[in-house]
């Protein structure tokens, strides 16, 4: 029962008003009456206000009651309606029991007539209160189960536009709401996408919102539902001549809105709010599963678009040794077809002698957590391909082993450069073979029958021939180390520089050389061919900056002290990493400083032309770049840079 119970009660006799007011403010302190004389005045007190029940005599003026009922049943089938009076006859009784009167009373119909009136009036409120409560019920809970097969249609959706009509036939058909529609968001406006034929004949085609005319609008930037019972007094509407008058505006998350419209103001109760906030809802939940797929499938083809660009082979093993995903270089380097790879084991792909080795990779990989392991494909015309698999062990979310994902590397041309790397070192073998042996035995011959020949003669062409010995015997030194020099930088460890620096300078000839190491940084390298490099870079400063020493011009050079001073140290730029020497001698002409490495290029009479050639040649088998350029002191300074930063 309502707190408040406003009746209207439609009579020309003032004194049956009177009493009736009377007995049912006195029966219910909550009952306020309200009066009018006539059908007109009637019509328009219920058309401007509301009112829990009615009461009407039976003769009034130009229409009767029953006629005046069936104007109220028009308007409000559910409102209750007792006809009180004291003219009619059971013909009348009967046309307002047709006509859907609640209760039908006589002013003279017995003992106390006011006192059953108010009594008739307060049980009818009730009843009517019980029966639109069980009405919404029954209707919340129909609603709401064809709501949840709504729902599976929803899932079943693949597109937002499905979605969009989906939620436009929901709520006229089952929400019984006709006049419906979405919009879907793009940047700053609103568009419509789907709409009933209701909608249509109130408005035509439904407009786009730009950003901020419309209450829509307002509704979707803040995420906040809106129920208006008169739009007409909001500020905000788009259309201030709309026919429309309740509306219920409900945001679709960042999608849009759902738009209910009626042209009865206060149309909308608690029950179709509710039901029509369960339907965005299930809108909503919709469509951000389809951005979800979306972006999932968009994500998706980007991975597999990058995996398809790569020269080397992707997989994914499966537990079971079936391939559960590969990029396109595997059917194009196996031949064999998507569909063949997805029927396939992983020990398809190799040649029988392969497969305890890839067997045993599958499984350690399962054990250690990652693999590298050597073996050659067998594609489906049977050509054989060596290939490089690095694997790793693949877990799911619990850390439980799903599979192994994998590179696989073509190494045809490593294996090739390799086979051509061991016919070159067997040609290098048989050249330093010559050069140690098949030379340095005549040599020493030579010199044994000099020493000889000084017994028996005392001749300045015998120093000739001696110093011809010796400059002999530093080429073929000098070959050695440079032909080894080529072979690949295989001992690398962690070297500290200043000791490398500090045992080549005990070979270097020079009482008036000074050595500075700036740096005691650890490098990695082969420590024998460092070694031999510095000795080089080194021994060169020396013989090159005394103060004697020609230039690689050919002039001597302009030094002003009794001694040179080598300084070794750390080369540390943004881009750069490595270690240079540098002396205070007179350096090397700008011009000169790439003839410098070339193979033979002296300045000396006693020089092989083979020193710098050599230091070159053991940088770059260690991946290094050796430069020539000018001290802080004017001097000669070389920079071996490529290195690892420290």
């Amino acid at each position: 029962m309502p707190d408040r119970i406003r009746v209207l009660h439609v009579d020309d006799d003032p004194a049956v008003v009177e009493a009736a007011t009377s007995a049912l403010e006195q029966e219910h302190c909550g009952i306020t009456v309200e009066t009018a004389t006539n059908v007109a005045d009637g019509i328009e007190r219920l058309d401007s206000e509301a009112f829990d029940c009615v009461v009407a005599g039976y003769d009034l003026p130009e229409q009767t009651g029953v006629e005046f009922l069936d104007a109220v049943r028009k308007r409000s089938p559910d409102l209750p309606f007792i006809l009180f009076t004291s003219e009619g006859n059971e013909a009348a009784a009967s046309d307002a029991i047709s006509a859907g009167v609640t209760d039908y009373l006589r002013v003279d119909g017995g003992a106390e007539p006011y006192a059953r009136l108010a009594h008739t009036v307060v049980d009818a409120v009730e009843r009517t209160v019980d029966d639109i409560k069980h009405v919404q019920n029954t209707r919340r809970e129909r609603a709401i189960e064809e709501l949840h097969s709504t729902a599976r249609a929803f899932m079943r959706a693949t597109t937002e536009d499905a979605v969009a009509q989906i939620t436009v036939d929901t709520a006229r058909a089952i929400l019984n709401m006709p006049a419906n529609g979405v919009h879907f968001a793009d940047g700053d406006s609103l568009y419509p996408v789907a709409w009933t034929a209701r909608v249509e004949e109130l408005l035509g085609t439904p407009p786009a919102f730009e950003a901020g005319e419309s209450l829509a609008w307002q509704a979707f930037e803040t995420g906040e539902a809106r129920v208006h019972d008169d739009i007409t007094s909001i500020p905000g509407r788009y259309n201030p001549e709309t026919d429309i008058r309740s509306e219920i505006i409900l945001p679709l998350g960042d999608h849009g809105v759902l738009l209910i419209g009626s042209c009865e103001t206060g149309a909308f109760d608690d029950t179709d709010v509710t039901l029509a906030r369960t339907l965005s809802v299930h809108a909503t939940a919709a469509l951000n599963r389809l951005d979800r797929d979306r972006q999932l499938r968009e994500e998706r083809e980007f991975i597999d678009q990058a995996l398809d660009t790569l020269d080397d082979l992707f997989y994914v093993i499966d537990t079971d040794g079936s391939l559960r995903r590969w990029n396109e270089r595997i059917p194009e380097v196996t031949g064999y077809s998507d569909e063949e790879i997805d029927e396939m084991s992983v020990s398809e792909f190799f040649p029988g002698d392969e497969h305890e080795t890839i067997g045993a990779a599958i499984a350690e990989t399962q054990t250690s957590g990652r693999v590298t392991v050597e073996a050659e494909i067998l594609t489906a015309d049977g050509e054989r391909v060596p290939y490089e698999f690095a694997g790793t062990r693949l877990t799911d979310a619990d850390g439980t082993t799903a599979g192994t994902v994998g590179i696989g590397r073509d190494i045809s041309q490593r294996r090739a450069y390799e086979r051509q790397l061991e016919r070159k070192n067997e040609r290098l073998d048989e050249f330093t073979s010559i050069v140690s042996h098949d030379l340095r035995n005549p040599l020493a011959v030579a010199e044994g029958n000099l020493e000889l020949a000084r017994t028996e003669c005392d001749s300045d062409a015998l120093d000739k021939v001696s110093r011809a010995h010796e400059r002999m015997r530093a080429l073929i030194d000098d070959l050695l180390t440079f032909a080894r020099a080529g072979e690949t930088a295989t001992d690398i460890e962690s070297v500290t520089l200043a000791d490398i620096v500090e045992d080549c300078w005990q070979t270097v000839e020079g009482p008036r050389a000074t050595l500075v190491v700036e740096d005691d940084r650890q490098i990695r390298a082969d420590t024998a061919k460092l070694r031999r490099l510095l000795s080089n870079l080194v021994r060169n400063s020396v013989e090159h900056g005394s103060a004697d020493a020609q230039t690689p011009s050919g002039h001597t050079a302009e030094h002003d002290g009794e001694s040179i001073t080598v300084r070794v140290g750390i080369v540390e730029d943004a881009d750069r990493h490595g270690f240079y020497v540098a002396d205070d001698g007179p350096g090397i002409p700008e011009d000169d400083r790439e003839q410098v490495f070339e193979e033979g290029y002296s300045t000396g009479e006693n020089g092989t032309g083979f020193g710098l050639k050599i230091v070159q040649r053991l940088a770059e088998v260690h991946g290094w770049t050796i430069t020539a350029t000018e001290s802080e002191a004017g001097g000669a300074r070389f920079e071996v840079t490529g290195l690892e930063p420290a």
